[in-house]
């Protein structure tokens, strides 16, 4: 399984267009693949893709990142019927839920953030997963980088896009060493939102993307054709698939998938950290003695705890 993570914290660059896009385009070559959308605004779930928001009452992307919901990830997911798919494939969503806007404060709860996106895919079983990251890098970004065997990041070919991906290389070290994770590959940038012919400015930008070293998929130009397959609620690959949009999303799939060929190695998720009373106890036992020098000083004194090690 190869999991995917399409990002970028500049908003309106064409993440979700390319998440759908390239996810359809995977299922179209016969994988069996997973769109997880990351979105709190769920543009992939309800406009791109014309499904509806997880119910309140039921099991939950957000639920289960919060462990609320301790469920299989299968129960999460719900089948696209209008895409065409190839032979042994599939094309699944894990939609958006009510609960993701409240989401960011509740992972920040965690002891160490990062690991809960990871745990609720290890046991799925697809060829490749996607994820439609929100546009911010926050908690969500980074549990979607912790699990990610590489990125995908759309841009504009304008100056904003270099300064943005300056700070998503700065980020992407950030959690590799915060959860102590091997690189994470940089599967391509995609060029898209611009209009043909390119201006000389949009042809500097990129020139200068190009100096980042990292490989530069098909571009993804500017057309109607984007705006009317959202509005059937199926992919372009679908909808129109002999247009330049449809073709491009095809190409970078089968980059997706030459990487998938290479058998990527999952990542390490660690154990989760079990929660002791008596170590619990013990801190605050600690702390309460250290801080507060009146009657309640010794309060904690006769519950049970294990002995702090010597410093």
């Amino acid at each position: 399984m190869q999991i995917t993570s399409v990002v970028n914290q500049k908003g309106g660059v064409g993440k979700t267009s390319l998440s759908v896009g390239a996810a359809a385009a995977l299922a179209e070559r016969g994988r069996r693949v997973l769109l997880i959308d990351l979105d709190p605004q769920g543009h992939a779930t309800t406009e791109m893709l014309g499904l509806a928001e997880a119910p309140v009452e039921a099991p939950s992307l957000a639920k289960a990142l919060t462990k609320i919901w301790k469920g299989p990830v299968e129960e999460l997911i719900v089948p696209h019927p209008r895409s065409n798919v190839g032979r042994g494939g599939c094309f699944d969503v894990v939609p958006t839920s009510p609960g993701m806007f409240d989401l960011i404060r509740r992972l920040d709860q965690f002891r160490v953030p990062g690991w809960q996106l990871a745990r609720v895919l290890q046991f799925a079983n697809y060829d490749h997963i996607v994820i439609d990251c929100p546009p911010a890098l926050d908690v969500l970004t980074n549990n979607a980088l912790a699990a990610s065997h590489g990125i995908l990041v759309p841009v504009q070919p304008d100056r904003t896009s270099i300064r943005a991906l300056r700070l998503l290389n700065d980020q992407i070290n950030y959690v590799q060493q915060t959860v102590n994770r091997p690189p994470i590959a940089y599967f391509g940038i995609v060029p898209g939102l611009y209009r043909r012919p390119i201006s000389h400015y949009a042809a500097a930008a990129l020139q200068e993307l190009y100096g980042f070293g990292i490989p530069m998929l098909s571009h993804i130009p500017l057309g109607v054709v984007m705006n009317e397959a959202a509005a059937h609620g199926v992919p372009v690959t679908t909808f129109a698939p002999e247009t330049i949009q449809a073709v491009s999303f095809r190409e970078i799939a089968e980059t997706l998938d030459n990487y998938y060929a290479q058998r990527p190695q999952p990542a390490v998720i660690p154990a989760e950290e079990e929660f002791v009373f008596e170590d619990f106890i013990t801190q605050v036992s600690h702390a309460r003695n250290t801080n507060d020098n009146g009657a309640r000083k010794g309060l904690y004194d006769l519950m049970p705890k294990r002995p702090r090690p010597p410093h």
